[in-house]
């Protein structure tokens, strides 16, 4: 390693106790009390303000805290590219998405990609926006595809799209069937969401984007409504719309997926302007992002351009 190895002083602060730490390393007590100390007289001040339980970082800690894992995340760089030099561009990315996303993007996109790039390997993290998030942040992944805004300042990001949000019902249901004699053109022509409020609908959980986007909409028109059931999965959603359950919320990417019932629901636009989310590109913004990662976040937004031409016009 180029950098000295402060593992341990990086588990005491993470754990907040040097007993705890020593159990996690597998060393004793003592052996870590000494470390600690050690360190300590070599920069001639206190890390760890010893009179609260868990240990907290003096002002000093803090600043050499900061210092450490800045360092780290530069070595983690610097061995990514020499990585890539030795490899003859062959590499690993590792990429986050959320289960819905990824299930509607990457079949259309990863077979093509990775008959055209060999030689790249991909890993795929799922989960929900707040677990992509923390993964950027803890260096997990090199970046992540999802909607927009990322709760963290330290990030930056590659707009890939901007997509309606459609409120789709299913076609026998009798309120449905009123609505669309009324509004022949309602894919172009918002609908006013108040005209769903005695409507049940299947919404998704806090802490989802979606639900973000939904809950801010609801908050401008000062309106709630008149949740049946939520659901972390669109997918269930989506089909428990189709089945006559209720209403519900869908990107305008997923009504273009060949699974989407389009048979059996109606898409409305809602709200005026119409509601709409942006997905994009996201990292940490001191992660070196490799030539292979750059790569992949190129053609991913090359693919959402080619799509642009299907998605209703946003102005």
């Amino acid at each position: 390693m180029i950098l000295q190895d402060f593992s341990y002083f990086l588990r005491v602060v993470e754990l907040g106790s040097i007993t705890k730490a020593a159990e996690s390393l597998y060393v004793s007590q003592p052996s870590l009390t000494k470390y600690i100390h050690k360190l300590e007289r070599e920069l001639g001040i206190s890390l760890f303000d010893r009179s609260h339980l868990p240990l907290r970082l003096t002002d000093a800690g803090r600043c050499f805290y900061e210092y450490i894992t800045g360092v780290e995340s530069e070595q983690r760089n610097l061995l990514t590219r020499i990585a890539e030099i030795k490899s003859n561009e062959r590499a690993t990315i590792t990429i986050g998405m959320p289960l819905w996303r990824s299930s509607v993007i990457l079949p259309a996109f990863l077979p093509v990609f990775c008959k055209k790039h060999p030689l790249i390997s991909i890993k795929l993290v799922e989960g929900p926006a707040r677990k992509l998030e923390e993964a950027i942040m803890d260096d997990e992944v090199d970046f992540c595809i999802m909607n927009l805004p990322v709760s963290y300042q330290n990030v930056s990001y590659l707009t890939l799209a901007r997509e309606y949000i459609y409120l789709i019902g299913s076609n026998e249901d009798p309120f449905v069937q009123k609505l669309n004699a009324e509004t022949p053109d309602r894919e172009h022509i918002p609908v006013d969401i108040h005209r769903f409020k005695d409507q049940p609908f299947i919404l998704n959980r806090p802490g989802q984007h979606i639900t973000g986007y939904v809950n801010n909409m609801l908050s401008q028109n000062d309106m709630e409504l008149n949740c049946r059931l939520r659901t972390s999965n669109v997918t269930t959603a989506i089909n428990l719309a189709a089945s006559g359950l209720g209403f519900t919320f869908v990107p305008e990417l997923g009504t273009r997926s060949r699974y989407f019932p389009s048979d059996r629901v109606t898409k409305y636009l809602v709200n005026t302007p119409p509601l709409t989310c942006e997905i994009a590109g996201v990292y940490k913004k001191s992660t070196y992002l490799s030539h292979a990662a750059r790569t992949f976040l190129e053609e991913i937004k090359e693919y959402f351009d080619a799509l642009s031409g299907q998605f209703q016009t946003i102005a």
